[in-house]
């Protein structure tokens, strides 16, 4: 499968996921989570006090509920700068978060 393709299905298995997790007390059931990012020679920085930034990663907020689910994280960040900077800032680089 050319590489093109595989990272259009992980972007639109990240849209679809994802847009059903930020929903308050959203569910996710019977689901196969995948993260296949490759993030090769991409910067991810958070500056400032409470930002946030994300490259090639899945994000469940807290109050979803996941149950009977599959998360698979295939995320290639070779060569990849992450960094947080300031109180409460986050960075993430191909990373799969479920809240609490």
């Amino acid at each position: 499968m050319k590489k093109p393709t595989l990272s259009f299905i992980a972007f639109a298995l990240f849209v679809v996921c994802s847009s059903a997790a930020f929903a308050e007390g959203a569910k996710v059931e019977k689901s196969t989570l995948i993260n296949a990012s490759q993030t090769a020679g991409s910067i991810n920085a958070a500056i400032g006090k409470d930002s946030t930034a994300n490259t090639g990663s899945i994000s469940i907020k807290d109050g979803a509920e996941v149950k009977d689910s599959t998360v698979i994280n295939a995320s290639q960040t070779a060569g990849s700068i992450n960094a947080a900077i300031g109180d409460g800032s986050t960075a993430n680089t191909g990373s799969v978060s479920i809240g609490k």
